[in-house]
């Protein structure tokens, strides 16, 4: 097998640079080849290549189509692998695929939101979210058993380097600490490497990383997203035309009228930042650039060294009132070693909250008497294949009206309310359905990507645990599985007495450690 050049600069410590190569819609694709060819060239060129997989939910070629071209010319693959077009089963293929392949690194992401294709607006799938792809890639590492016929079999265990992205930008609490939280996460499902998602602020990167230390991950690689944007991209970026990026003003202001090397300049300055803090390695995109144009920048950025202190507030762009979870220092990065600037709660649970609950604790639970007695009946009922459509089921119906008023619920059977303390339905209030914490897609305000006029659902759950006196800490290390679709359109309230849902499939993987 090639040498996988992201795989071993890691484990020697060598700062690396990757490249993205952003595959259009079409089964040509002279650009992306002729940077390949062009890598492959020069001795020390750009030894990793990131694919990205469909990105911002149109059509386009995807990653698997180019790989091998990758490996043929002595390069890395790094494909990008979304849950946003394919469902699991699908997914599970694409990673056969890829192992086929013999492309051992993978980037997980959730996926952007879905736009107009052929005829019109493709349906999203969103079936496993980017910690369950994490989730099965580790599960394919070991081989996954399953029946065919009479025989149990297994599929061939295959050593994945799967990496995960994270947003260290975002400017409110609720925002950044969701995820940072997921991120956690997807280290302990399987993550191996971090990229950041893309951003322009020197001091809230730095503060993912010693979050990481911090918190016992400083172990795992970081790459930092260095996007080389024009005014107009940038401002498509700040707009929320393209989602999950936080460009400040300020560095627009900058990019207007900028000549291409000023523009190379400014992301070589990032370059020399984060390889002096201690990054793994800088990840570069930017519309139209050539292989020659990432050499100029990593050029730059060692003629730069560590006098890029001097050019702090050129990197250092903050947002108005953003959040920030550590205190600042003297060199106007944070200070890893202060306190956590997490609010205390404010006010108690809603109405609605404390309602759910009671009916939890008093009525669902097995462990209460209610739950107890239904459980009993409810059982009882299914053995006569009557659990659907017996009299119990039909009292239980009350529960689904007042979940569908007071919580839009979507009466997918699978409920994660409690997981979520009764602060609404993603698999209403999220575009994507996410059951594991929130995608990096918000817009700067907080917002979904898909509808500015509703917060993020997931900033909603983690301002109710704080309400509620939970500690949020727990979505660091609470895995809650896939949905299961056979329980679509069917009574969440009886499936949680009998254990028919997700809540016996939850994991704690708190004790796993971050070996």
């Amino acid at each position: 097998m090639a040498e996988n050049h992201l795989r071993s600069a890691f484990e020697d410590g060598r700062f690396i640079c990757s490249a993205e190569l952003v595959l259009g819609r079409d089964h040509t694709v002279p650009q992306a080849e002729t940077f390949v060819r062009d890598a492959a060239k020069e001795p020390d060129g750009i030894k990793v290549i990131s694919l990205t997989d469909l990105p911002s939910g149109g059509p386009a070629l995807p990653p698997e189509a180019f790989v091998p071209f990758v490996i043929e010319n002595g390069l890395t693959p790094v494909p990008h692998l979304t849950g946003k077009d394919g469902n699991r089963n699908f997914i599970e293929a694409r990673l056969h695929s890829f192992a086929h392949m013999g492309a051992e690194n993978l980037l997980a992401l959730t996926g952007d939101i879905q736009h107009k294709g052929f005829q019109g607006e493709a349906k999203r799938v969103y079936d496993l979210d980017s910690v369950l792809i994490l989730w099965l890639t580790r599960a394919l590492s070991e081989g996954i058993s399953y029946q065919m016929g009479p025989r149990s079999v297994s599929t061939t265990p295959f050593d994945f380097f799967p990496g995960a992205v994270v947003s260290p930008y975002k400017c409110d609490e609720a925002d950044q600490m969701m995820q940072l939280y997921k991120l956690q996460l997807k280290i302990l499902v399987g993550a191996r490497f971090i990229i950041t998602q893309l951003g322009f602020n020197l001091r809230k990167l730095y503060e993912l990383k010693q979050y990481m230390v911090r918190e016992g991950l400083g172990h795992i690689p970081v790459m930092a997203d260095l996007y080389v944007p024009t005014a107009t991209i940038a401002k498509m970026m700040r707009s929320g035309d393209i989602s999950g990026c936080v460009v400040p003003e300020e560095v627009i202001r900058r990019l207007e009228g900028a000549k291409k090397a000023e523009r190379l300049e400014q992301a070589a300055l990032m370059v020399a930042a984060v390889r002096d803090l201690g990054f793994a390695g800088a990840h570069i995109g930017g519309f139209g650039l050539k292989h020659q144009d990432f050499l100029r920048i990593r050029e730059l950025s060692e003629e730069i060294g560590s006098s890029w202190r001097n050019r702090i507030d050129e990197i250092v762009n903050p947002e108005p009132g953003e959040f920030y979870l550590l205190p600042e220092s003297s060199d106007g990065l944070s200070d890893g070693e202060g306190p956590y600037n997490t609010s205390a709660p404010i006010h108690g649970p809603g109405l609605k909250q404390r309602l759910g609950r009671i009916a939890h604790d008093h009525a669902i639970s097995p462990d209460s008497a209610i739950g107890g007695f239904l459980k009993a009946r409810l059982a009882s009922a299914e053995a006569g294949s009557g659990s659907r459509g017996g009299i119990w089921n039909r009292l239980l119906g009350a529960s689904t009206v007042y979940r569908k008023a007071a919580l839009g619920c979507m009466s997918c059977g699978d409920c994660i309310q409690d997981h979520l303390h009764y602060a609404g339905c993603t698999m209403n209030k999220c575009y994507k359905e996410l059951r594991n914490g929130p995608c990096g897609g918000s817009r700067i305000d907080g917002t979904c990507e898909a509808d500015p006029s509703i917060p993020c659902i997931w900033n909603v759950v983690y301002e109710t645990a704080v309400a509620s006196r939970d500690d949020p800490r727990r979505f660091a290390t609470t895995l809650v599985p896939p949905r299961d679709w056979c329980l679509d359109q069917t009574n969440a309230m009886a499936n949680r007495i009998l254990g028919l849902d997700n809540s016996c499939r939850r994991q704690d993987l708190a004790g796993e450690g971050n070996e």
